[in-house]
């Protein structure tokens, strides 16, 4: 017989002394129980509210952190004229996609196009890259990323690869590990390459880059992307 049980007995009986301190003994055990179970959450009681979560991606509604730009704007300004290379160290106050825009930006002219090859990237980068096309900064872009990327980060790539192909851009993936950025302005003779160490996305780590203006280098990188992109 449980402490209920006694108290109730207790209660429909007549009274004496002894009655009297078995009812005393069976209401402190009644308080120990409640002490010894708390009383439940209303998520725990009903099952709901510690599981139940929605998430949700609505187009048109995204931002981009353009922070790092003016950055990497200061590390390649002025940009190398014909056969010269900068050397440079990121120092993860920008990640390497805001060398695209920064460029951009130096040249003050819109890009015929640009061919990347990276392991990866992110939704921000690819965003601002359909951003650049749709305002013509960018005419043309093909980007090559790894097999790894593309399976491991597989709604990235597939959303990228959606939009950019909306927008008559490349989007390929391959056994690359390579890390360049190829860009040529519209109307000039300037063609501009980027090789580093770093991927278009965000890393917290120290990076090396050379950003060189060079034809012969551009046509050498942009002729096994080609081959591969188009294969």
């Amino acid at each position: 017989m449980n402490a209920m049980d006694e108290l109730d007995d207790l209660l429909h009986q007549p009274a004496d002394l002894e009655d009297l301190e078995d009812l005393a003994t069976a209401l402190v055990e009644m308080e120990d129980h409640q002490k010894k179970e708390p009383q439940k959450t209303a998520g725990q009681e009903t099952g709901i509210g510690h599981d139940q979560r929605l998430v949700t991606r609505t187009a048109g509604r995204r931002a981009y952190d353009l922070r790092g730009i003016p950055n990497a704007v200061r590390l390649v300004r002025p940009l190398p004229v014909p056969g010269e290379t900068v050397h440079a160290i990121m120092g993860g106050d920008f990640h390497a996609w805001d060398l695209v825009p920064a460029i951009i930006e130096l040249a003050t002219c819109p890009f015929e196009e640009i061919w990347i090859a990276t392991l990866g990237f992110n939704i921000a980068n690819n965003g601002h890259l359909c951003r650049m096309i749709d305002q013509g900064r960018i005419q043309r872009a093909t980007i090559l990323c790894s097999d790894y990327f593309a399976k491991t980060d597989s709604h990235v790539y597939q959303e990228a690869k959606g939009s950019l192909e909306a927008r008559g851009a490349r989007l390929v993936s391959s056994r690359n590990h390579a890390k360049v950025i190829l860009m040529a302005p519209a109307g000039r003779r300037d063609r501009y390459v980027v090789e580093g160490s770093a991927n278009l996305r965000s890393c917290n780590n120290l990076e090396q880059f050379a950003l060189s203006n060079d034809r012969q280098l551009f046509d050498f990188h942009r002729s096994w992307i080609h081959q591969i992109t188009n294969a």
